[in-house]
């Protein structure tokens, strides 16, 4: 009997010592499940006469992130060599190393504002194969990170667009009804803009300001779109976007543009999934970035002014629709 009690006492013990050992909630940050991941991101632009890729890294510790987030140590890498590469099929057209360059303060944030680490190339006749080319072009990035595997990523980039109509030479009438946009693009997805800049000019200072929309986008790819705009349809565009603020004396208009944007397939994907991803970002992060996470593509953006004539300049500084907000052409 005794036996028995002694043997049903050690299973108690035992049991309840398994189940302490197995409630133990104390999480270890610093396990080996949390490895350090670089984080990349470059959208190229070559119309422009710098290319950029940011290179930084993840962090977890003891504390608050908002507080790692603050800390350069945590956020970047102390060493790291970016090289870009133009590709035209099998064939290597060019390759250069970028320079690693503290650029102009971030906008006050969760991270620090000052350093702002990022790696650039800039235009000159050594590099101008790598801001040029035909429609056969692809870039390759690659990074190298000291105890960490070799970093890589492909993505297309085009030429820029051209806008076939209306005419630039001729001032613009938006009130045809519709006024026919027609452009070519070797992009695999493009989108059409309109920019509108002005100055709110109130009695003791003046601020410029501008403000865009969409009117077009690509569902699948093509050579370019076509896009048919109604005068009124812009007016109310303008209107939705404007504030109203009786301290402002009257607004300049300084110009008006058209801007086609050109994208490659991966940029577009990877929209369309951020469109589609949960609020709480559950699930795998969309990246085209191998060993690393993060995105490596390219875009171009082209303006094109329009000289509006004067039944257009009339329309929008005594319009019905945007009379209140004082625009001013003359």
């Amino acid at each position: 009997m005794r036996l028995v009690s002694f043997s049903r006492t050690l299973f108690i013990i035992g049991f309840a010592g398994f189940i302490g050992f197995s409630c133990n909630n104390e999480l270890d940050p610093q396990s080996p499940d949390y490895v350090t991941i670089p984080v990349v991101y470059s959208v190229l632009e070559l119309h422009r006469d710098t290319l950029s890729v940011r290179v930084t890294k993840t962090f977890s510790g003891l504390g608050s992130a908002l507080n790692y987030a603050r800390i350069e140590d945590s956020v970047y890498f102390p060493v790291a060599t970016v090289w870009l590469e133009k590709w035209n099929g099998d064939f290597l057209v060019s390759k250069a190393e970028l320079i690693k360059t503290d650029l102009i303060s971030r906008l006050p944030g969760t991270f620090l504002e000052k350093p702002n680490w990022n790696y650039i190339l800039v235009r000159s006749p050594e590099t101008e194969p790598l801001f040029t080319g035909s429609i056969h072009q692809e870039y390759h990035l690659i990074v190298e990170i000291p105890g960490l595997p070799l970093i890589f990523a492909k993505t297309k980039a085009y030429p820029s667009a051209h806008l076939l109509s209306p005419r630039l030479s001729a001032t613009i009438n938006i009130f045809l009804n519709p006024l026919e946009f027609a452009w070519k693009t070797e992009a695999s997805y493009s989108e059409m803009y309109f920019k509108l800049y002005y100055t709110d000019v109130y009695p003791d200072t003046t601020i410029a300001r501008s403000i865009s929309w969409r009117e077009y986008h690509s569902l699948e790819p093509g050579k370019g779109g076509t896009e048919s705009i109604f005068g009124q349809d812009i007016m109310k565009r303008i209107v939705g976007q404007v504030r109203q603020d009786r301290s402002v004396s009257y607004r300049p208009v300084n110009g008006f543009q058209v801007v086609i944007v050109g994208i490659p397939a991966d940029l577009y994907e990877y929209r369309l999934m951020n469109q589609v991803q949960p609020p709480d970002q559950i699930g795998f992060p969309v990246t085209n970035i191998i060993n690393g996470i993060g995105l490596f593509t390219s875009q171009t953006i082209n303006s094109f002014d329009l000289e509006l004539d004067p039944r257009s300049k009339d329309s929008i500084m005594i319009g019905q629709y945007t009379k209140h907000l004082n625009f001013r052409f003359y």
